[in-house]
């Protein structure tokens, strides 16, 4: 018979992933019933939805419950991310399994087409919104999802086999006191052609990535690069979610964004590199 989300989680975090930490004093946070608890008994109540809250204190963010389901549909229903999804589950196919975490996950989509994808890996969604986590629980059942702070990540050290960090901000301090020794972080960044029809309409330019990836360039081995660049057309409701959930139209003339949401149709280049990197 079938697990409900909450005993499924508590199984999930039980059987494949006892290494959470209380995010209030540090210690290792077990589980009882349906609650993870530590020494000091700080509990935490795995949600019915099946997702676990580790914020000490809620944090407002701009990134909505709107805003998720926009990019859910994007990436989910449109697949406008695939190609890149596709080439970093080649690339773990031949790996040994282990632990796959992502570290601002949002939604979920990218973690769970790859956990799907892959024998053998358990999926781990960390994000510090609320929200997104909430819609990534509503969405895909087969992973844990967390909301917590990526910053100060409540995980045990060296339990992590592989960390993902899709075109999100990083702290690699933290990656590196996750990972275990010769296993690695792939991150995905925007190349300059990424949107660049959107960039053009908004703000006519384009946009450079060279600082971020010197960032991953000092902090890790790099052992492989890929890149991946794709012109996808994309219909009216893909183009109203697009524009809904990427931060580029918060900063833009609202006039623009009206005018490219009431678009037809149009391309729209996906343009990322791949990093994949080992610890120093």
């Amino acid at each position: 018979m079938k697990l409900k989300k909450r005993e499924a989680a508590a199984a999930r975090v039980r059987e494949q992933f006892p290494h959470l930490l209380c995010p209030v004093c540090g210690e290792k946070l077990d589980v009882k019933e349906l609650t993870l608890t530590c020494v000091q008994n700080h509990q935490f109540d795995i949600a019915r939805n099946g997702s676990i809250h580790l914020l000490t204190k809620n944090i407002k963010t701009k990134y909505t419950k709107d805003l998720f389901e926009a990019r859910q549909y994007l990436m989910h229903e449109a697949a406008f991310f695939k190609p890149a999804i596709d080439e970093v589950i080649k690339y773990l196919r031949d790996k040994k399994p282990g632990v796959m975490l992502d570290a601002g996950c949002g939604e979920g989509t990218h973690l769970a087409q790859m956990t799907k994808s892959l024998d053998g890996f358990t999926g781990i969604g960390i994000d510090l919104a609320k929200d997104g986590i909430q819609t990534a629980a509503r969405f895909y059942e087969e992973v844990l999802w967390i909301t917590a702070d990526l910053a100060k990540a409540p995980v045990e050290s060296e339990s992590v086999d592989v960390i993902l960090n899709i075109l999100s901000p990083a702290n690699y301090r933290e990656f590196a006191r996750l990972l275990k020794e010769d296993r690695e972080v792939i991150k995905i960044v925007p190349r300059s052609g990424y949107l660049k029809e959107l960039r053009q309409h908004y703000f006519g330019g384009g946009y450079e990535n060279e600082e971020t990836v010197s960032a991953f360039y000092d902090q890790f081995d790099v052992t492989e690069k890929l890149t991946v660049t794709v012109v996808q057309s994309l219909d009216q409701q893909a183009i109203e979610a697009l524009v809904h959930m990427t931060p580029l139209s918060w900063r833009a003339d609202p006039e623009k964004v009206d005018s490219f949401k009431a678009l037809a149709r149009t391309d729209m280049t996906l343009d990322v590199d791949i990093l994949i990197g080992r610890k120093k």
